[in-house]
């Protein structure tokens, strides 16, 4: 056993409750991918991290989980129909693994076995060129462990990967419009018809997300108390409608569509734990999220709106949306309650 892996367990053993990999690597100074690299039977897969996600399907029954510093997103089912390039890439999967992946911080690839609940654990992690676990994928399917071990075979190589160091954190805050851009910036809002339009008009005014939001069109954003974040998942639960979860970081976006059942509170975190049912799990510490917003967006045929948390580096750390299909109008229960955000 390596001195850091070690150093790990001891932190892990005199820890009052789950003691993550995430926590330790803090604690010790390392990056995450550093300290799993570390661990006695882990398998550096190299950097194709491509050619490994187009090869997932064949683990069958998997869970995927993403995270960031607020939120957790595990959704069981088969990483499939995957389309991966240097610009980007996507998992397209309504209802199961459903991603939106930003290829170009995909840099290593990690097969980590280990102890879990007293059993033994597989997955295949994948990392940033700073140590920051993008995705872990779990082999839920004791059947495909061939397949887990041609992986093995096929990426596996001798040696760690070698993280950079990362530049420590740092926020720009954009100026704020000037009454004539605003003006515009106004009127570049009212005129999308689509949503994914948005970063194109976000780039035309130099400002990030948190910056339109507070110089929305009226009617269109209205920053909202952190409570908002139960509210809502107890009134989805409670009317049966279908909801839209977005948890990403740097690599990629993780999708949840369906209904929720439920939404328990504990340790911090408020919890939606369905994965008897759904296959899917949400761990969202929203008491740290540093603000919420609710915000409206034109599109063809009506609006788009979505709830949205932002870090303390104003990055969107968790959006929720009404289930709706391309071109189709929000559904009505969604509307009626954004509506009711918006306004009061």
């Amino acid at each position: 056993m390596t001195p850091l892996w070690q150093q790990y367990q001891d932190l892990k053993a005199a820890a009052d409750g789950p003691y993550f990999p995430r926590e330790g690597a803090a604690a010790l100074g390392v990056s995450e991918g550093e300290l799993m690299a570390a661990a006695p039977d882990t398998v550096y897969l190299g950097r194709a991290c491509g050619d490994i996600v187009q090869q997932l399907h064949t683990l069958g029954q998997v869970e995927a989980i993403v995270r960031n510093s607020v939120a957790v997103h595990e959704r069981k089912g088969v990483y499939d129909n995957v389309r991966w390039s240097e610009q980007g890439g996507i998992a397209l999967n309504i209802g199961g693994i459903d991603l939106r992946l930003f290829t170009r911080h995909w840099h290593h690839a990690l097969a980590v076995t280990g102890q879990a609940r007293g059993e033994v654990s597989r997955s295949i992690q994948f990392y940033d060129e700073y140590g920051t676990a993008l995705q872990k994928v779990f082999l839920r399917d004791p059947a495909a462990l061939p397949a887990w071990q041609a992986l093995l075979d096929t990426f596996g190589q001798s040696g760690a990967p070698g993280f950079q160091a990362a530049p420590p954190p740092s926020v720009t805050i954009p100026p704020p419009l000037d009454d004539t851009q605003l003006a515009a910036f106004h009127q570049g809002w009212q005129a999308l018809t689509d949503v994914h339009q948005f970063g194109g008009l976000l780039e035309r005014f130099g400002i990030d997300r948190l910056t339109a939001y507070q110089q929305a069109p009226a009617g269109m954003a209205r920053r909202l108390d952190n409570g908002v974040w139960e509210r809502v998942l107890e009134q989805v639960r409670d009317c049966g409608m279908e909801l839209m979860v977005f948890v990403g970081n740097r690599g990629l976006v993780q999708i949840q569509t369906g209904p929720v059942h439920k939404v328990v509170r504990a340790r911090g975190y408020l919890n939606v734990l369905d994965g008897a049912s759904t296959g899917f799990n949400l761990h969202l510490q929203d008491s740290t999220i540093a603000e919420s917003w609710v915000v409206r967006r034109p599109v063809a045929g009506g609006f788009v709106t979505c709830i949205e948390g932002l870090d303390e580096h104003r990055r969107t750390v968790v959006q929720f949306f009404g289930r709706r299909k391309e071109g189709e109008p929000e559904l009505a229960a969604w509307q009626a309650m954004t509506d009711a955000l918006l306004n009061g």
